[in-house]
């Protein structure tokens, strides 16, 4: 039996009834079979109730609204591209064109700044537990690389492809 989605209230019977009905199976095989499905539909209903809980910032430090000013702070922005150069997001990313990852250009444009910082600093969570890092794993095959920016390095990157989507605006 392979569920998409299973209400919560409905965990608790799952468990004690099992896939079998209650009826004891003829052999340990089959009891076996019968606690992996059990085991694996649980995992899948605590996986689909932990993403529901993912807010539209993603998983992270970010958790509240930055609040950002509508003028792009240009030494900010400087010292964003300056550490995507530097930590290496250039060999994944490009702002216009697709490369292993996504283009960045307009991106603040699609996602939360929050989002963003939050990709930026806690891939490898985003990538378990947030629905659209998820399927932007899915869509690329490659998971984005931890480069344990801290969150000053995050705001920095962020201001920079806040400046990259407004020029290309211009």
């Amino acid at each position: 039996m392979v569920m998409k989605r299973l209400p919560m209230y409905l965990l608790p019977i799952l468990l004690v009834v099992g896939c079998g009905g209650g009826k004891k199976s003829e052999s340990s095989s089959n009891t076996t079979e019968q606690k992996a499905q059990q085991t694996a539909t649980v995992e899948q209903t605590q996986a689909t109730a932990q993403s529901e809980q993912v807010s539209e910032f993603g998983v992270g430090p970010i958790q509240e609204p930055l609040n950002l000013p509508e003028t792009i702070d240009e030494a900010l922005a400087k010292k964003g591209q300056e550490l995507f150069d530097k930590k290496g997001c250039t060999a994944c990313h490009e702002l216009d064109k697709k490369k292993v990852g996504p283009p960045l250009r307009g991106v603040t444009d699609q996602r939360p700044p929050e989002w963003i910082m939050n990709m930026i600093m806690n891939p490898d969570e985003m990538i378990l537990k947030d629905p659209v890092a998820q399927k932007l794993l899915e869509e690329y095959g490659v998971p984005m690389t931890n480069q344990n920016v801290s969150k000053d390095e995050a705001r920095a990157i962020l201001e920079f492809l806040r400046k990259a989507a407004k020029e290309k605006k211009n």
